[in-house]
């Protein structure tokens, strides 16, 4: 029978958020089940025996778990829907090439940075996006959850300055991929600042852990991290345009 990761990740994110240690994880997916409307016996199936998720499910569990619907069949590990992907790939810029700008920016300019993306129109995919041959791991979930914003995994520069991520080389970032790299607490407390998560759902999301409690992260890591998820379905020529606005913006 076919299996799912889904399960336990699922499992450790309810016992991460449990409200004290007493609380039992079946009361988690009790709660968990009420809240998205579906059957306490099918969440079992998924955390205690592994079953694929049907993606009604994932859908449904999504706002319940307050995550992202995408990312959640990211973590899930389940083919992206095409209503729900981002516009990855996208050439010659990307969504981390708005984030570097995004850095260097005060508050008022990455509002009218913000503004920009949100006015635009959301432009329907031509097809498919392309998938990878990633071993199941954690550095690749994470590397994944990246591209669901259309960031490519060559991103150590953003990586440092948003999350403060290690100082590495940009091609050491995407090792994380293959598992050449080895992911350490550094890296998932620095993705989860990129990519808008709490750090401890994040640890337990990836079973690598402690949170790093001291990281250097950027001030404005919380609204950067909203405005690369605003910015996931730009097109490449939309990109252009924004990246053109930006450097306006922050040369005004």
């Amino acid at each position: 029978m076919e299996t799912s990761p889904f399960g336990v990740r699922l499992r450790r994110l309810l016992s991460h958020r449990r409200p004290t240690v007493a609380t039992s994880i079946e009361h988690m997916q009790a709660v968990l089940a009420r809240d998205a409307g579906v059957s306490t016996a099918t969440l079992a199936a998924v955390v205690e025996h592994g079953a694929v998720p049907s993606p009604s499910l994932v859908r449904k569990l999504a706002p319940a778990l307050d995550i992202h619907t995408a990312d959640l069949f990211v973590i899930a590990g389940m083919p992206m829907p095409d209503d729900l992907a981002s516009a990855w790939p996208t050439s010659p810029w990307d969504v981390g090439s708005l984030v570097h700008q995004a850095i260097r920016m005060n508050a008022d300019q990455r509002s009218r940075l913000e503004a920009l993306i949100t006015s635009l129109p959301v432009q329907p995919r031509t097809g498919s996006a392309p998938g990878d041959d990633y071993p199941d791991t954690p550095g690749a979930l994470l590397l994944r959850l990246l591209r669901n914003r259309n960031i490519r995994p060559y991103c150590a520069r953003i990586l440092y300055a948003v999350g403060g991520g290690p100082y590495v080389s940009e091609s050491t970032v995407a090792g994380l991929g293959s598992g050449r790299v080895v992911i350490t607490p550094q890296y998932v407390t620095a993705f989860a600042h990129l990519l808008g998560y709490r750090p401890g759902d994040m640890v337990a999301l990836t079973g690598v852990g402690p949170v790093v409690d001291d990281a250097k992260t950027h001030p404005a890591s919380v609204e950067i991290a909203t405005l690369a998820w605003q910015a996931r379905g730009l097109s490449s020529d939309q990109l252009a345009e924004v990246m053109a606005a930006a450097r306006t913006i922050r040369s005004a």
